[in-house]
C-alpha cells in the first residue's frame, strides 16, 4: 500500500510502535513528520529515514500550539495523525500506595495529551486528501491490567475516540482507535522488568512466553489505516 504524497505526523515516534509507523510510512513514499518529548531517540528516529522531528511536551498546550504552527509554517495540511506517544507508570503498584501525582501524569500524557494533539491537528487534517486520525488505546481500557493510571487513561482514550468519530465525520476526518495486543516496545519490556523483579521470576522467561508481537506487525497495519484505501474502516481495530 503505497503512501506517495501523503504527509503524515506520528506522535511518539521516537521509539517503539510510533518509529516503525514512521519508518515504514515513509518507505512506501509519505512525507512524515515525527514529534516526540524525547529529543535525541526522536531526532535520530527521524534522521534515519528522511523525516522532520519537532520536540513537544503533550501534556503542555502552548507546546502542541507551538508544534502544529511549526508545521503549517512548513506544509499547509497534514493528510494523518498518528498519536502513539503515551506512558505506563505505577505498575503492580498496590491502590492503598498509588500516588496520585502519579497517577495525573499518565492521564496527562494519555487521555489530555492525545486531545490536545486531536484538538490542534483539526484544522490541517481538515485541508488533507481523505484525512484519517489514529489514536492508541489499549486492551487495558477494557480489562484488569498493571496499573490503575494507564487503564484509566486508556479508557478516556477510547472515550475520546468514540467522541471524535461522530464530531468529526461531518468534515470527511476519519477517526480510529487502534488497540495493540503484546507488543515487544520498550514500554511492554519495562513492566515485564518490574514483574521479574517483583516475582523474582527470570526476565528472558517471562518475555518468551509472552510471545510478544514485533512492532512492525503493528505498523503494518498503521500504514494501511492511514491509507485512502481504509477509507471505509470505521471504529476500533485491534491487533495480536
Amino acid at each position: 500500500m503505497q503512501l506517495t504524497n501523503r504527509t503524515i505526523l506520528i506522535i511518539g515516534g521516537a521509539t517503539g510502535i510510533g518509529r516503525a509507523v514512521a519508518a515504514l510510512c515513509a518507505e512506501r513514499g509519505a512525507r512524515v513528520l515525527i514529534a516526540d518529548a524525547n529529543a535525541s531517540a526522536g531526532a535520530e528516529s527521524a534522521a534515519a529515514i528522511g523525516a522532520q522531528f519537532f520536540r513537544v511536551d503533550v501534556t503542555r498546550e502552548d507546546d502542541v500550539v507551538a508544534l502544529f504552527d511549526a508545521i503549517a509554517r512548513s506544509h499547509d495540511h497534514l493528510d494523518a495523525l498518528v498519536q502513539t506517544a503515551g506512558v505506563l507508570q505505577g505498575a503492580y503498584v498496590d491502590l492503598e500506595d498509588f500516588e496520585v501525582d502519579v497517577f495525573r501524569r499518565v492521564i496527562d500524557i494519555n487521555t489530555v495529551g492525545s486531545f490536545l494533539c486531536a484538538k490542534h491537528a483539526v484544522s490541517l487534517l481538515r485541508k488533507g486528501q481523505k484525512p484519517a486520525m489514529i489514536l492508541t488505546s489499549s486492551p487495558a481500557a477494557h480489562a484488569s491490567g498493571s496499573s490503575f493510571a494507564y487503564g484509566t487513561s486508556k479508557g478516556g482514550v477510547t472515550a475520546l475516540g468514540i467522541a471524535l468519530a461522530a464530531r468529526l465525520a461531518p468534515s470527511g476526518i476519519r477517526v480510529n482507535l487502534l488497540y495493540p495486543g503484546g507488543i515487544a516496545t520498550p514500554l511492554k519490556l519495562s513492566v515485564i522488568e518490574e514483574d521479574a523483579r517483583r516475582t523474582g521470576r527470570d526476565f528472558e522467561n517471562i518475555v518468551a512466553s509472552s510471545d510478544l508481537g514485533d512492532p512492525q506487525g503493528v505498523a503494518e497495519v498503521v500504514a494501511f489505516l492511514v491509507s485512502p484505501a481504509a477509507d471505509y474502516v470505521r471504529g476500533s481495530v485491534h491487533t495480536r
